[in-house]
């Protein structure tokens, strides 16, 4: 299963007056994890919109275990969970340099063509996310 892993340093910017990151950073980590997959599977989002197509977010659920602070040491893993008709899902972890569990959470997203509706997957993208899949990815009717 294919999977992405990124490393980084929290940035004074990312914390709040406590010096704890602020809750709205972790869907901007969630955005380079899922930037990462894609670019790991030979398809980088840049291609997508260069094919008219845009994958925008409908859902965000997280959940917060332990607090992280500037200067930590972050790994964020993503997996797709499912690649299905016009909906694309996938999951996140985030944990520190101690390897504690910080935060998970899921995104969904529906892809949208150049006129701006709702789109089926492409099949070249259906194919290329096949084996990071949890669950069969369903390329009948795609376009």
């Amino acid at each position: 299963m294919h999977a992405s892993s990124v490393q980084f340093r929290v940035r004074y910017a990312e914390t709040d007056a406590q010096g704890i990151v602020h809750h709205s950073n972790y869907l901007i980590w969630f955005e380079s994890g899922r930037t990462e997959l894609l670019r790991g599977v030979g398809l980088p989002y840049v291609e997508l919109e260069r094919q008219g197509y845009l994958i925008v977010v409908v859902r965000a659920d997280l959940k917060y275990h332990r607090p992280a602070h500037y200067d930590d040491q972050i790994r964020l893993e993503t997996q797709l969970v499912r690649a299905r008709g016009k909906v694309v899902e996938f999951c996140y972890r985030v944990f520190n340099q101690a390897d504690e569990l910080l935060v998970t959470g899921t995104t969904t997203h529906m892809l949208l063509g150049a006129d701006r509706r709702p789109a089926r997957l492409p099949v070249e993208l259906l194919r290329r996310l096949s084996p990071a899949a949890n669950n069969p990815v369903d390329t009948a009717g795609a376009s």
